[in-house]
């Protein structure tokens, strides 16, 4: 993840160009109040999508939520974060019983199989 938005003195929070580019793929996709570049709510251009500032609510308290990684990113909020169980590395859980990242996830799913497999074969006479 790179660095979060930075903040102004206003207290406005300024997007990246690569963070910017995502909140307007993700405006474009998700948001119900997007309609062939207008925004439906305020019957103009869409605001989030002239500017590298996150000032729509609309767009902060509904829609950007839904991609939890450049929520983080852009609001700085690591509450939602968790530290991996085996590398350390912060992530954005999937659900609430998630421990490991998702590199490490597939890594140590595959180990506990390989382990259960070769408990069970053991287990088994001929």
């Amino acid at each position: 993840m790179s660095a979060p938005a930075s903040r102004s003195p206003s207290d406005v929070i300024r997007m990246t160009e690569k963070q910017a580019r995502e909140a307007h793929k993700l405006v474009r996709k998700e948001c119900c109040n997007y309609v062939d570049g207008l925004c439906v709510a305020l019957d103009c251009p869409c605001p989030q999508l002239i500017t590298r500032s996150l000032n729509c609510k609309w767009f902060h308290h509904a829609v950007l939520p839904g991609n939890a990684s450049l929520y983080v990113e852009i609001t700085g909020d690591r509450s939602k974060t968790k530290a991996c169980a085996a590398c350390g590395q912060t992530f954005v859980p999937t659900g609430s019983r998630s421990v490991y990242c998702p590199t490490c996830g597939q890594r140590i799913q595959r180990e506990k199989a390989t382990a259960r497999k070769r408990k069970q074969r053991q287990s088994i006479t001929l």
